[in-house]
């Protein structure tokens, strides 16, 4: 029978370690839900109204970038950054549809987004897990912890592979 464990990834202090590891997992099981897939095949719109799984799959890159580069860093999105190709992919389905990106095209974006994640999180402890991150969104004032952002991640992408499969089984992928 394996024998499935969690070990702290490499590098970290053993909380984030823990984090670190579990975003990993994840994404190892998305790479694995659209590795082989061809570009129409990512592109596509399995239904009116909902997006193409390379919209999805970039929007994960795009919400850990957000989170940890803008919020957990402090970054202020500029002009540039609103032009990489995972910004706002869910706010015009069409336009992305027509750019027929590859899953290599997909992953590589994210992955170089998720080496800036273990980055930044290379240089904290255990203790900054629950040092409060706060920022305004929408004229609106958030808080959260570190230790929360890194759960959501780990919640968005694991929600965001589940609708990838389901689209995956309506194109008959």
């Amino acid at each position: 029978m394996p024998l499935h464990v969690l070990n702290p990834a490499e590098g970290f202090s053993p909380a984030i370690g823990f984090f670190v590891s579990g975003m990993d997992e994840v994404r190892h099981q998305l790479q694995q839900a659209v590795e082989g897939m061809t570009n129409r095949q990512l592109g596509r719109r399995a239904v009116p109204g909902a997006h193409s799984i390379a919209a999805l799959v970039l929007h994960i890159g795009e919400a850990e970038w957000w989170w940890m580069q803008c919020n957990v860093s402090g970054h202020k999105l500029t002009p540039m950054d609103r032009q990489a190709p995972y910004w706002d992919v869910l706010k015009d389905p069409d336009s992305l549809a027509s750019k027929l990106y590859s899953a290599q095209f997909c992953l590589d974006e994210i992955a170089k987004i998720r080496n800036q994640t273990r980055e930044l999180l290379g240089s904290f402890n255990d203790d900054d897990l629950e040092r409060i991150i706060s920022f305004e969104r929408r004229g609106e004032r958030y808080e959260h912890s570190l230790r929360w952002i890194l759960y959501h991640l780990i919640d968005h992408e694991a929600q965001h592979k589940g609708q990838i499969l389901m689209l995956k089984r309506l194109i008959g992928s």
